[in-house]
């Protein structure tokens, strides 16, 4: 894992499409696959859409099979969500973002950096959503060991 950088920033909101996901949050992979082939068979690559994994319960003191997330893509085409999908608005706002390099093994070490550097820091995390945007992927995505340039986004006070 490395930590390309770490700042405070006020963030947009961002209007997506997602899937919704409940159980463990490594399990999300198959929300995304789905939304990845929803997308390649609307043609939505061409514009260049991120996308975003939203977490919504902190795994400390959350049973795994209670945890909620959201695969999510952005929404840029203002097309209408398919069966299983809905219109979700990541919020914006204050956050700390922490830009790294992680493969897929990784996640959870890198998670763990970006909430130790908020508590270093001082500041203070509120409900808004906590959630990872993904920029590139230096390689094949569907390699497990390609490194994957993401933003860890914490919402803060």
């Amino acid at each position: 894992m490395k930590i390309n950088s770490a700042e405070i920033r006020n963030l947009e909101p961002i209007e997506t499409i997602a899937i919704s996901h409940v159980g463990d949050y490594s399990g999300i992979a198959g929300a995304f696959e789905k939304l990845a082939a929803w997308a390649g068979a609307n043609n939505l690559w061409a514009a260049s859409p991120k996308m975003a994994g939203v977490y919504h319960d902190d795994p400390t003191n959350t049973p795994v099979e209670k945890r909620r997330s959201e695969a999510c893509l952005e929404n840029i085409s203002g097309i209408e969500p398919g069966e299983g999908m809905k219109n979700f608005t990541i919020s914006g706002g204050k956050y700390f973002v922490m830009q790294v390099e992680v493969t897929m093994a990784e996640y959870s070490e890198a998670w763990m950096q970006v909430y130790a550097a908020v508590n270093d820091k001082g500041y203070e995390c509120d409900s808004r959503d906590h959630y990872e945007l993904y920029v590139s992927c230096a390689g094949d995505v569907q390699d497990t060991d390609a490194p994957w340039v993401v933003e860890l986004r914490i919402p803060i006070k």
